[in-house]
């Protein structure tokens, strides 16, 4: 379904809702036009598409250190996670970036917010950082026929045409044959997703 967490307040469906701290998680609302009053002090909205990353991310209060609202929504994002998403963006004013596994799944549900309305900005997990950050081939899973066709198909699309680095980035995968779940991160260490990898992304404005 999917989870918010961070600083955000909104009313819903008459009631006014507020994020309370970890591990109590509130669910993204299915009804967008029951949803009004969005109030934060937040400066970025971040969505991440694996739920162990989101976990990890709210356990270790990502949010209160770069001041923004989690998203977690499952890949590929269902529509009205995609609408709630527009939503806060257009009403709070904020920039959405995006997280998730280096896969063509992750790449499809970071075009389902562009297709509807909500350019994001992609942080990672992406195949060319895999290298630096010295992740072993053990920790990468080889891609199914179906993850090659979803990734080929994404190359024709014109939201993805539209973003070089995002095809140049799928490239990789289709050339590589290989995609990584965040997961595999904990190899490295189990705090290096939430304190060093993502840390230096949000302060280097590694996206695209």
């Amino acid at each position: 379904m999917g989870s918010i967490a961070g600083d955000l307040r909104f009313r819903y469906e008459g009631s006014m809702m507020h994020l309370t701290p970890f591990p109590v998680l509130l669910g993204i609302p299915l009804q967008i036009e029951y949803v009004s009053d969005m109030e934060s002090k937040a400066k970025y909205i971040l969505l991440c598409g694996n739920q162990s990353g989101f976990i990890q991310l709210a356990k270790d209060k990502f949010d209160d250190t770069f001041s923004c609202i989690l998203v977690y929504t499952e890949e590929p994002a269902a529509y009205w996670a995609v609408d709630f998403v527009k939503k806060m963006k257009e009403d709070l004013g904020l920039p959405v970036l995006a997280v998730g596994d280096s896969s063509p799944l992750a790449v499809k549900s970071f075009s389902n917010f562009v297709a509807g309305g909500c350019d994001i900005k992609w942080l990672g997990l992406r195949p060319s950082d895999l290298e630096s950050i010295g992740l072993s081939k053990g920790c990468m899973l080889v891609m199914r026929k179906a993850d090659l066709k979803l990734a080929q198909h994404l190359l024709e699309e014109d939201i993805v045409k539209e973003k070089p680095e995002w095809v140049k980035e799928l490239k990789i995968m289709v050339n590589t044959q290989r995609k990584v779940e965040i997961e595999a991160l904990f190899s490295i260490a189990c705090s290096f997703f939430p304190r060093d990898y993502l840390p230096r992304k949000m302060t280097q404005q590694d996206w695209i």
